[in-house]
């Protein structure tokens, strides 16, 4: 198969792409993809969005990208990269990568940096300098329960978020994460797949937000967020894989631990739209944390 490019337009998706959007995305994921999530993740700001690329009518492939505060300013913005697809009969002839290129010339003047999620096999970058371009490697990992807890766990439905409020302070993540964010997150769109779990040490109170996944052998809880006391953070996390059966969590460093396997690993770059010295890209990532709910993952785990 030959492609020409000028048989190609690239354009932006609107909602009526819906359907179009669906067959790329079950194509090359083998997942369906509801309206209501299209919707919500693409079309509920202004400035978040897909940019695609059309052989005729055919999506043939898509970008998505998700708008993000960078800080309490709400027109200080960055962007997330996610639904990075190409149909399989389109690839190998950098569509993808002229996709990225435009999206960078029309909407990206003014943004200082964009968060991307790559796998193994994509490598385009926005055109940015790889010099500017920051990479951390996270890794995923499922627990299996060890213990018969008789003390019941301390869930309580997402809606509690109104709650506790005051626990929720932006702090080591990467993006800016307040209430809005939360409620934004996690009430908006499908709250009742998720749940929060509560702990408390002393006079330290830690919550995790979880998503209950069903695969062939039944649930599974998988760690999207986390809010409330840093320093007992891996108390929690370690009650948690102790005690709640198939959970799935990610970790900045590679662990080696029964209670757990590795199953996958997840790829981040940073790429910044202005050079960066060496001070800056050190101190940048240090200390921050990334959870799943930060990128799409968590749709095919």
């Amino acid at each position: 198969m030959i492609v020409k490019f000028q048989n190609l337009s690239f354009r932006k998706l609107k909602i009526s792409d819906y359907d179009e959007f669906r067959k790329l995305f079950y194509s090359c994921f083998k997942k369906k993809i509801s309206f209501e999530f299209y919707k919500w993740r693409y079309f509920n700001n202004k400035f978040s969005f897909c940019y695609g690329a059309f052989d005729k009518y055919k999506l043939i492939a898509n970008v998505g990208m998700v708008s993000i505060q960078k800080s309490k300013n709400s027109n200080d913005i960055i962007y997330s990269r996610h639904s990075s697809m190409v149909l399989k009969n389109y690839r190998g002839f950098g569509i993808f990568s002229k996709l990225l290129k435009l999206v960078k010339k029309k909407f990206l003047k003014k943004i200082p940096l964009v968060f991307m999620w790559p796998n193994k096999n994509n490598f385009s970058n926005f055109d940015i300098d790889k010099k500017n371009i920051l990479k951390k490697k996270y890794y995923l990992y499922k627990s299996f329960k060890i213990s018969n807890l008789k003390k019941k766990l301390s869930d309580h439905s997402i809606s509690e978020l109104i709650t506790y409020k005051k626990f929720i302070k932006n702090e080591k993540s990467l993006f800016f994460k307040d209430f809005y964010y939360f409620k934004k997150r996690y009430l908006s769109y499908k709250k009742n797949e998720y749940f929060l779990n509560k702990f408390v040490k002393k006079n330290q109170t830690s919550f995790f937000i979880i998503k209950r996944n069903k695969d062939k052998s039944g649930f599974i809880n998988v760690i999207l967020d986390h809010f409330g006391s840093k320093k007992i953070y891996n108390n929690h996390l370690s009650y948690l894989i102790k005690n709640l059966d198939k959970l799935i969590f990610l970790s900045k460093t590679r662990r080696n631990n029964p209670k757990y396997k590795l199953i996958n690993s997840l790829n981040l770059k940073i790429g910044f739209m202005e050079k960066l010295n060496m001070k800056k890209r050190y101190n940048f990532l240090k200390n921050q944390e990334i959870y799943l709910g930060d990128t799409d993952i968590f749709i095919t785990t």
